[in-house]
């Protein structure tokens, strides 16, 4: 909920002493690695014997597109393959059974959506999106905590943060409770809620392809607006 992140060749060192399997949960930031400077955040990830991240998260693709990189796609094959007569492959050997890949037997053709999205953006643009929201993100971190009444619960990790409005004489859990749900009412914006060592906290994150600056700005001005009209 505050983007916080494992140390991958730690928990790699651990797993291999004990013959454990690694699995590597990137689902949201995962996106964030087409940028070089941002993957000392999974260092030692070339350890890990599963990824799995979502493109529909962060990188523009429609919902849903999953991508999962597997070390020895032996191991799935042989937890999740059944093989009934009907499902018997005759011909060629060696072919590849991708039903024998994951739960479902079939599934959407979701690499396409991909080759889309590259041809239709370069990884370069994917990229910049990616740095924009960064750094807007980190910007509106900033401004926030300048605020006298405001105060950040959890730095900025890539585009996500979180923060908390002080308000004198109010429980901060309910008073922050109503104000998450007074910005969604007002609908410019869309915040979510969560817990920082044991209090209410409101993550802000940018990730929606077509965001702005502008919007970022627009994203500061309903959070101290509302907060303030019911402190």
């Amino acid at each position: 909920s505050t983007g916080g992140t494992d140390d991958i060749a730690g928990v790699a060192a651990v797993a291999k002493r004990h013959g454990l399997y690694l699995h590597v949960d990137a689902a949201w930031a995962g996106s964030a690695m087409i940028c070089p400077e941002y993957r000392h955040f999974w260092a030692g990830v070339e350890q890990a014997d599963s990824i799995v991240f979502n493109p529909h998260k962060w990188l523009g693709a429609q919902f849903d597109c999953s991508m999962q990189f597997i070390r020895r796609p032996e191991d799935l094959v042989r937890t999740l393959a059944i093989k009934p007569d009907y499902l018997e492959t005759h011909g060629r050997d060696g072919i590849i059974n991708y039903s024998e890949w994951s739960v479902p037997l079939g599934r959407r053709f979701r690499a396409l959506k991909l080759w889309f999205l590259l041809r239709a953006h370069g990884l370069e643009n994917l990229r910049t999106m990616i740095r924009n929201h960064v750094a807007w993100s980190e910007g509106l971190a900033e401004r926030l905590a300048r605020e006298p009444d405001f105060e950040i619960a959890s730095e900025p990790m890539l585009s996500l943060f979180s923060f908390r409005h002080l308000a004198a004489g109010i429980d901060s859990d309910e008073h922050n409770l109503r104000l998450v749900n007074a910005i969604n009412d007002d609908g410019r914006i869309y915040l979510t809620q969560t817990r920082v060592d044991g209090r209410v906290a409101i993550r802000f994150q940018v990730g929606q392809f077509e965001t702005t600056a502008a919007d970022v700005d627009t994203a500061f001005g309903v959070i101290t607006e509302i907060s303030r009209r019911l402190a």
